[in-house]
């Protein structure tokens, strides 16, 4: 029987995935549930290799736990107190309250001290690396529309597919020897105009189908987000492959077949999401 090849596997997986990530776009709480999913994998893949060394397997799975609870309520939150004028409680204080639960969880389990350090470090960096990062998705999808959101993340996709393509045909300029050797300048510029050429189809079609409910932008526009899609997610996966190369480990883990773990998946959208915001803020 004829091997399949990784690229087909990629392909097949990302069909696989894709129609139900879309799905969970078309409520808000449904929305909740998929960014709450990918922080609960994504979480405990870092906090597996990062504390591959350590002993307190229990505590780790429950700050695994622990993490995307607090992205949940933080997504409800967001929603309730959106258009509260008053003098209300803060949605953001609840990465305060997380970062005193997931201490206080290590502190009263963990008796050493060093392990207790490291994994306290670890969690709080994995709250803010991937939870509240990826919890920019709500103020996009809260302020500009699902469309929009959609956009985030498929645009961040695309780019990825096109950076891969062009990069295995074209790449010569390495850009990051020392923690991605296989990331070219090539790469990039064939993502750029990968994403951008989406971007401008995807809000055709969705204008064209009565689907796009996100902010009347130009071209102009689009070309900076793209920008942003490219430089960000670049430097996004270079971070993750910073990482696992330091506590050597190829993949953060295997959940998606040709893509490595959730994490490897989602390298980029970490930074791209809260610049994307930052950005439609700046634009509209």
């Amino acid at each position: 029987m004829k091997k399949i090849s990784e690229t087909n596997i990629r392909i097949i997986t990302a069909a696989v995935v894709a129609p139900f990530v879309i799905l969970c776009f078309v409520n808000y709480y449904s929305f909740i549930g998929l960014v709450s999913t990918v922080v609960l994998f994504s979480n405990y893949e870092y906090l597996k290799f990062s504390l591959k060394e350590n002993d307190h397997q229990t505590v780790r799975i429950a700050l695994s736990g622990v993490i995307p609870a607090i992205i949940v309520v933080y997504g409800i939150l967001l929603d309730r107190f959106e258009n509260v004028e008053s003098a209300a409680p803060r949605p953001e204080l609840i990465f305060a309250v997380g970062v005193i639960s997931l201490t206080s969880i290590v502190i009263v389990t963990v008796s050493d001290v060093r392990s207790a350090k490291e994994i306290i470090a670890n969690a709080v960096f994995s709250l803010i690396y991937v939870g509240f990062d990826l919890a920019f998705f709500y103020h996009i999808y809260l302020g500009f529309g699902a469309s929009m959101a959609l956009m985030a993340l498929t645009s961040v996709w695309l780019f990825d597919t096109g950076a891969y393509f062009f990069g295995k045909r074209f790449g010569r300029i390495r850009i990051s020897p020392s923690y991605s050797p296989k990331k070219s300048l090539e790469g990039v510029i064939g993502g750029y105009v990968t994403t951008l050429l989406f971007m401008l189809l995807f809000v055709s079609i969705s204008k064209f189908v009565g689907l796009y409910n996100g902010p009347d932008l130009g071209i102009p526009h689009f070309m900076v987000l793209a920008i942003v899609v490219s430089v960000f997610g670049t430097i996004g996966d270079i971070a993750e492959s910073s990482f696992k190369r330091y506590h050597g480990v190829k993949d953060s883990g295997n959940l998606l077949p040709g893509h490595g773990g959730m994490l490897d998946r989602i390298d980029g959208v970490l930074f791209v999401t809260p610049m994307f915001y930052i950005f439609l803020t700046l634009l509209t």
